[in-house]
């Protein structure tokens, strides 16, 4: 019994061309004839009407999600454009893929229990091991259809994630299911069998000044912060900077400082982007927050979060309880690699300085990402963080 990855990438500069080079080079490095799945990774720079049926034809139709990415990351570099292709195949590992569409004009919550149920169905009756799935990112609120999966797969079930995105241009972002490119959607993949999975995730950002209440809060949207219309908590530090928050949906200058909840007996503060500010203050953030929380403006630099990707990586390793890794997934918010810049490979070194040099490693940077912490409660539940990364190790 055995499992066959393989990896092929491209950045040549016409969609048909790249397409071709990434699936080829994909199918060739895999190694076998049968293709169990395949995810597909894309910068905005391509039409992925071109690419995708390129891929499908060239893989055998093979089961495959994807999305849109602000870059890519690589076993030997990060690349800002260009299209790659991770293929499949295992006699140990099953596969269930499955997508839920039109999710503006759905129920939230209700997407999320037909985008778990459709995977189930396509997955069959195996022993579950991971959910991973990519979302629409410019969905104001994912909190509701991430508490719907997990009303079907189970609280405690392992779910990472991660939003689509275009580069900070929020606007042609765009999801991959089989054959189809969607908008405003999800498409997921479980797998399960004889495999054994580890994921660590970490953020490195650290809070300024002295922690603050949020006494007024309705699902994503934060009202009040100690007393104060919320959106004071930015005019005290970036002063008249603050208006390029309420002119610029998800502007840099946001996502560079987010918002950090503590979260009652974790170690990790659930960070926030903040969406978008309101007429009367309030912020708006890209996922539920809760009423009595204490909250801080956040801060990160080069040195945090390449000790976060290590301490992500050690944590991945430790839940593979001993066993070599296959694979390595990255999910990673594109405002690190905005960050980090020429250095962000530094990263990928640190990863490789826990799981070894030739294991092979496929990622994305990503507008917002699903990774499971440490709160209270005794198991660690999937939760929607901002500015992390999140490792997924795979044996």
């Amino acid at each position: 019994m055995s499992t066959h990855i393989g990896i092929g990438f491209s950045r040549h500069i016409d969609s048909q061309q790249a397409a071709k080079e990434a699936a080829f080079q994909s199918k060739t490095n895999l190694g076998a004839d049968r293709i169990d799945t395949t995810l597909v990774l894309s910068t905005v720079h391509y039409d992925p009407r071109v690419s995708v049926p390129i891929i499908r034809e060239i893989l055998n139709n093979a089961k495959m999600i994807g999305c849109s990415t602000a870059g890519i990351i690589l076993s030997q570099s990060i690349e800002t454009r260009g299209i790659a292709v991770l293929t499949i195949t295992s006699e140990d590992m099953k596969f269930g893929a499955g997508c839920v569409e039109n999710i503006h004009t759905l129920d939230t919550s209700q997407s999320g229990v037909e985008l778990a149920s459709n995977c189930l169905g396509d997955f069959g009756k195996h022993g579950r091991q991971i959910f991973v799935f990519f979302v629409d990112s410019h969905l104001k609120n994912v909190s509701p259809l991430l508490r719907s999966l997990q009303e079907v797969l189970g609280s405690i079930f392992p779910v990472v994630g991660a939003g689509s995105c275009d580069d900070f241009h929020f606007g042609d972002s765009f999801q991959i299911f089989q054959d189809k490119i969607l908008k405003n959607a999800a498409a997921g993949l479980i797998m399960g069998g004889h495999m054994q999975v580890g994921v660590g995730a970490r953020h490195g950002w650290r809070p300024l000044g002295k922690p603050r209440l949020i006494d007024k809060a309705d699902r994503n949207i934060i009202k009040s912060i100690d007393g104060k219309r919320a959106c004071h908590i930015y005019e005290e530090y970036l002063g008249e900077e603050t208006k390029d928050l309420r002119s610029n949906r998800l502007g840099q200058m946001a996502i560079l400082y987010p918002l950090g909840i503590s979260i009652e007996g974790g170690k990790e503060y659930l960070l926030r982007n903040a969406v978008d500010i309101e007429q009367d203050g309030s912020i708006v953030c890209q996922g539920d927050i809760s009423q009595g929380a204490e909250v801080h403006l956040m801060i990160g630099n080069k040195d945090s979060c390449k000790q976060a990707a290590f301490e992500a990586a050690q944590e991945a390793h430790q839940n593979l309880l001993g066993k070599a890794p296959k694979l390595i997934i990255i999910l990673e918010s594109m405002t690190r690699l905005k960050l980090l810049s020429r250095t962000a490979f530094q990263e990928v070194i640190k990863i490789k300085e826990v799981f070894g040099l030739n294991v092979p490693i496929i990622g994305m940077y990503a507008n917002g990402e699903i990774c499971p912490l440490q709160s209270s409660e005794r198991f660690k539940k999937p939760h929607l963080q901002n500015e992390s990364i999140v490792i997924l190790a795979i044996s």
